[in-house]
């Protein structure tokens, strides 16, 4: 590769931002097609490329996991009352399901340990096996490409706490976990950068 497509790749990682806001506009089929091809091409454990990508555009499908996860959060806030920080949960809770106003919804999964890797190694199969960390990166592959394409993207993890409905609406197996949710959709407005920690907080060397 160049140095100016270097540069171009450095340039994209450093613009994109996470988007919470989509113009009313479809999102073609083909271009969602490209995205999930630059997912596809992300490294992966044992290049077993055990990912899973569920692509909602149904709005009925998309109002049920909203549901889903107003609902699994709500019941979490209220069996919670005697925590002092309850009202900057619910707070941080409400946007949690504000995926369903995307023009379309990625559920990215990643296929759980397998009996003998449990048995081997017990509370250390998942990070060992490498799925969950692998459909992670496809997610990134996927949000940078969708930069790249003048989309927008936010990946969510806050509806995790409803996986086991996600799961079901979805017709996922118990052999799959839901890594992220990634909302997909023409951006409204481009947010500016937010501060980054300098490298001396988050950088060590030996």
């Amino acid at each position: 590769m160049s140095e100016r497509g270097h540069d171009r790749v450095i340039d994209a990682l450093r613009t994109r931002r996470s988007i919470r806001g989509f113009a009313d506009i479809p999102v073609p089929r083909e271009l969602t097609e490209r995205l999930l091809d630059a997912a596809a091409w992300a490294p992966s454990a044992g290049n077993r490329q055990d990912w899973h990508f569920s692509i909602v555009e149904s709005p009925d499908v998309k109002a049920a996991m909203g549901g889903a996860v107003r609902c699994k959060w709500k019941e979490i806030i209220a069996g919670n009352q005697d925590l002092g920080c309850v009202q900057e949960l619910a707070d941080y809770a409400a946007s949690f399901a504000d995926f369903d106003r995307a023009p379309v919804v990625i559920v990215v999964s990643a296929a759980r340990p397998n009996s003998v890797q449990r048995k081997l190694l017990g509370e250390y199969a998942g990070p060992t096996a490498g799925s969950f960390a692998s459909a992670a990166m496809a997610a990134e592959n996927l949000m940078v490409a969708a930069h790249a394409l003048g989309l927008g993207t936010c990946c969510m993890t806050g509806a995790l706490a409803a996986s086991e409905d996600l799961c079901q609406i979805l017709g996922l197996s118990g052999r799959r976990e839901v890594v992220c949710l990634v909302a997909l959709g023409y951006p409204r407005c481009h947010p500016s950068a937010p501060a980054r920690k300098p490298r001396s907080e988050i950088v060590r060397y030996f």
